[in-house]
């Protein structure tokens, strides 16, 4: 496989980033782990001897919804552009899942999420629950450390979670925290790159937006602030108003009108947290298009 990324790879689009805004920070940090990974394998394409790998594995930081999944797929791709995995996918696994009741199953509950994973990124959601260093934590902590080092030329791990805990995790596991050299901040969105979030996605599943209907979506979203779930929640009502309103109409649709959002489709305000069908906080709303 060639070493080469385009000239954009690493600093605009990033495997597909571009296209969602709100992440404009998260690829200036990324942007120079790319950098690192592309000159060491350029030195591996020139000949000369590499001995020791850099580590490609990174810690995400950040709230529910803050587009932590979608960078990570990202860098599955882009680490397989530049051949430093032989495929690229992305593999997620919640921490209490890796947690077996002994010693044993533990290990073999890491060696398996790993050797799936094996290929592409492994990404272990929710790791600030490991931040206690219980007897169990200590178990599966060691458990990936072996992993990291065995699968290391062609597995790069990322764990997610809250800042605070993961960055004390760290603090407290040096020998894990030498293999997770980079951290990636993931900052809550602005209520304008809510709305151009929710433009995005509606794009993506099909829609166009009237001009009517973008400048109402940025007013619902503009004073809101925090997750992409915000915007995703927006778009599960938008799409159901829709609906009704086109099988319900007297006269058949037109294929233009079947994918287009209108002013009268988005919600005049997004719902209270204490609503029937919302969880316990905003920004942590299910969708269907999360």
């Amino acid at each position: 496989m060639s070493g080469s990324v385009p000239a954009d790879g690493a600093g605009q689009d990033l495997g597909g980033l571009g296209g969602l805004p709100g992440l404009d920070s998260v690829r200036e940090q990324l942007a120079g782990v790319i950098a690192v990974i592309q000159t060491e394998v350029a030195r591996r394409d020139a000949g000369l001897v590499v001995l020791r790998l850099a580590w490609k594995n990174l810690v995400f930081v950040g709230g529910p919804g803050s587009g932590k999944s979608r960078t990570a797929a990202a860098v599955g791709r882009i680490y397989r552009q530049m051949g430093v995995l032989s495929q690229g996918h992305l593999t997620e696994v919640s921490s209490a899942d890796l947690a077996g009741a002994t010693g044993r199953e533990t290990g073999r509950q890491v060696r398996e999420a790993a050797s799936i994973a094996r290929g592409g990124i492994l990404m272990i959601t929710d790791a600030d629950a490991w931040a206690g260093l219980q007897d169990r934590d200590l178990q599966v902590l060691r458990g990936l450390q072996e992993v990291l080092t065995a699968f290391r030329a062609d597995l790069a791990v990322i764990l997610a979670g809250q800042g605070d805990p993961l960055r004390g995790l760290l603090a407290a596991s040096p020998a894990l925290a030498s293999r997770f050299p980079t951290i990636i901040d993931f900052p809550p969105y602005t209520g304008g790159q809510l709305a151009a979030i929710f433009a995005a996605l509606a794009g993506e599943v099909g829609f166009t937006l009237t001009p009517a209907a973008r400048r109402k979506a940025g007013a619902v979203l503009g004073p809101a602030a925090g997750s992409s779930r915000l915007a995703v929640r927006m778009l599960d009502q938008a799409t159901a108003r829709q609906a009704r309103r086109i099988t319900t109409g007297a006269q058949p649709s037109a294929p233009a009108d079947l994918g287009t959002i209108t002013a009268s489709d988005i919600p005049d305000h997004l719902p209270p947290p204490d609503a029937p069908d919302t969880a316990s906080k905003p920004d942590q709303w299910p969708g269907q298009y999360l």
